[in-house]
Formats: structure tokens, C-alpha cells, sequence
């Protein structure tokens, strides 16, 4: 059972004494002072029932953590959700001014056959000294370093160059 508080004790015994002195009142043909006495009583007993000093307060803080803890929480899913299933962006279309009438996709295929022709131990090799390997997403796709890439771009230009 719930242990009681002191001063729930106390306010119990102070209504039984208004009690006791509304009784002693009407006694003693005391109306006025009788009534008085019985109204104090109510009053103390209906704010006994109505205040609940610890538990509710509690209660109150305890949902409010929970509330604040399932905010925090929801929010961390979401953001765990979006990190993993938004597709990373996509590297933009270089254009080189110099490319004459020549398709950008002729140098991109060029780009493909120069990096193909180069023999596997090459590319490993590459990857031991570029900053960030070479890897494959979904079979199809390749990523490569920043410095693979400029080297890349600058073999497309000097093959758009001496194409002319």
C-alpha cells in the first residue's frame, strides 16, 4: 500500500477537529459557529481529494521524458532511414570546350577502352597509391579517385586535341 505523507496526516486530523468542533457547537446551540466549523471541514476534505501532491507531479515528468525520449528517437530513425535510401548524387557532365564536332560519348567510350586496355595489376597497383580505391557499385558502375579522374580527363583532352 501507499505509505502517506506527513502532511496528508496532518490535514486528515485538522478536518477531524473541525468535525469535532462543528459537533461540540451544535451542542452547545452554536448554529452560527457550528455551520462555520462544517463548512471548513468540507472545504478541507474536497482540497484533500483534489490535490495529489507527489505521484501526479511525477507522472506529469515521467510522460514528459517519455514524450521528449520518443521525439528523439523517431527523429534518429529518420535520419538513419534517409541516410541509407538516398541515392548518392550523381558526378556532373564535364564539358570541354574544345571538343569540336566530336560527341561527348565517343570520349567517354574512348575514356572506357583506355582504362580497359590498362592490365589488372596496373589498376591494383593504382589503387595502393591513389587516396581512394577503385570500387564497384552494382557490377555496372565504376568510382574512381579525384586524381584518376583528372588524369582520365586529360587523356580525353589530349585525344579531342589531336583528333582536330
Amino acid at each position: 500500500m501507499v505509505k502517506m505523507s506527513r502532511s496528508v496526516c496532518q490535514r486528515i486530523r485538522r478536518i477531524k477537529s473541525s468535525l469535532e468542533n462543528a459537533e461540540q457547537s451544535f451542542l452547545d446551540n452554536k448554529d452560527m459557529r457550528g455551520e462555520l466549523d462544517l463548512m471548513l471541514a468540507e472545504a478541507e476534505l474536497s482540497n484533500l481529494r483534489r490535490k495529489k501532491d507527489v505521484p501526479w507531479s511525477w507522472n506529469r515528468q515521467l510522460l514528459a521524458m517519455c514524450a521528449a525520449l520518443a521525439v528523439i528517437l523517431s527523429c534518429f530513425g529518420g535520419w538513419c532511414y534517409a541516410r541509407h535510401n538516398i541515392p548518392s548524387a550523381a558526378p556532373a557532365p564535364v564539358h570541354n570546350a574544345n571538343a569540336g564536332s566530336q560527341p561527348t560519348g565517343i570520349v567517354v567510350q574512348q575514356a572506357k577502352e583506355q582504362m580497359s586496355a590498362v592490365p589488372a595489376e596496373s589498376v591494383v597497383q593504382a589503387d595502393k597509391i591513389s587516396d581512394t580505391p577503385v570500387e564497384t557499385e552494382q557490377g555496372r558502375q565504376l568510382k574512381i579517385s579525384d586524381t584518376d579522374m583528372r588524369r582520365l580527363v586529360k587523356s580525353a583532352r589530349v585525344e579531342l586535341t589531336s583528333s582536330k
